[in-house]
């Protein structure tokens, strides 16, 4: 348990981890930390939304050491991480998934760069990597009509993607997954962020229902306060994945609650009417592919949903207007 101070406040790093019906991963998790290369002092808070599988007992005798806040219900992924990041101690934050698994000092090596950085540096993630060590994510850019535009068409694969960046002024469109850059946002799975400018944003949007919070903040964080989120591959974590949340079949009810989730995002973004274009443009590039690829099946489901799409955010928009 190298480097580990618990509760005595003088914590440079403070891990904060989620837990919901997640016993195991939690373990494992907690576990991977714990038998990591420390040379910084950090603290653990883990806030239960209100597991019922012996996550909390679990962790009492485990790990008495970790600071446990116990939910009386599931208050989700914003509001539960900014419950953590209220009682922290650390210089930074470390929002860490209770699926994920660190090893040898890839933690510490995103606090050793992220003391190097300049003032308007709020995030840096690492490289995201799935079970088998193949990339999971590497940063993404931020929504706009551009970057769906860039997206859907695959200009970054025909121009330079740094050229297209440039000019259309969107970051995170290079995938060049070791290249230490300036992204729009980074997978929530593994977060560490300023605490200070953390708390200064007001943390993760608890508006935001579920899915949405990390491209949101990236947003929130870039367009009103001008800070930048930095994609930092020299430093990598293992992501399983969905344990948090059951795998259910598409069927009506799922696909509206996906478009209520999307559409929470993108009223606290760029908004109703832009995302409508941002569905538009995706439904041209469809009906541009469809002509021409050999499985039409797809592409008409993909239509489809994009419409779906479209008539729920008018649907919203309308009520937003008319209240």
């Amino acid at each position: 348990m190298n480097g580990i101070n618990g509760k005595n406040g003088n914590s440079l790093l403070s891990i904060i981890i989620v837990s919901y019906n997640t016993k195991r991963v939690t373990d494992d998790c907690l576990r991977s930390i714990y038998n990591a290369k420390w040379t910084s002092p950090y603290e653990i808070i883990v806030v239960d939304n209100n597991s019922q599988d012996g996550s909390v007992q679990m962790i009492k005798e485990k790990y008495p050491q970790v600071i446990l806040i116990e939910n009386n219900e599931n208050k989700l992924f914003a509001k539960a991480n900014n419950q953590g990041a209220a009682i922290a101690k650390g210089k930074y934050l470390l929002l860490l998934n209770s699926d994920t698994l660190v090893w040898e000092d890839n933690i510490q090596r995103m606090i050793d760069f992220f003391e190097t950085q300049p003032d308007d540096v709020i995030c840096i993630g690492p490289r995201v990597l799935n079970q088998d060590k193949s990339l999971q994510a590497c940063g993404y850019p931020l929504p706009s009509i551009r970057e769906r535009i860039c997206l859907c068409f695959k200009l970054h694969k025909f121009f330079s993607p740094k050229l297209v960046e440039h000019v259309l002024n969107i970051n995170g469109l290079t995938q060049d997954t070791s290249e230490v850059r300036t992204v729009g946002w980074v997978s929530g799975s593994c977060m560490m962020m300023d605490s200070s400018k953390y708390r200064e944003v007001g943390g993760l949007n608890e508006r935001i229902e579920f899915y949405g919070e990390e491209p949101e903040f990236g947003y929130r964080t870039w367009h009103q306060y001008r800070y930048r989120t930095v994609y930092y591959p020299i430093a990598e974590i293992i992501h399983l994945g969905g344990r948090s949340s059951e795998k259910q079949e598409d069927n009506a009810t799922t696909r509206m609650i996906a478009h209520r989730r999307y559409a929470l995002l993108q009223r606290e973004t760029v908004g109703y009417s832009k995302a409508i274009w941002m569905s538009r443009v995706v439904i041209l590039s469809i009906l541009i592919k469809w002509i021409f690829h050999p499985n039409k099946d797809f592409f008409h489901k993909a239509y489809s949903y994009e419409k779906e799409v479209i008539q729920y955010l008018k649907m919203k928009k309308h009520e937003a207007t008319t209240h």
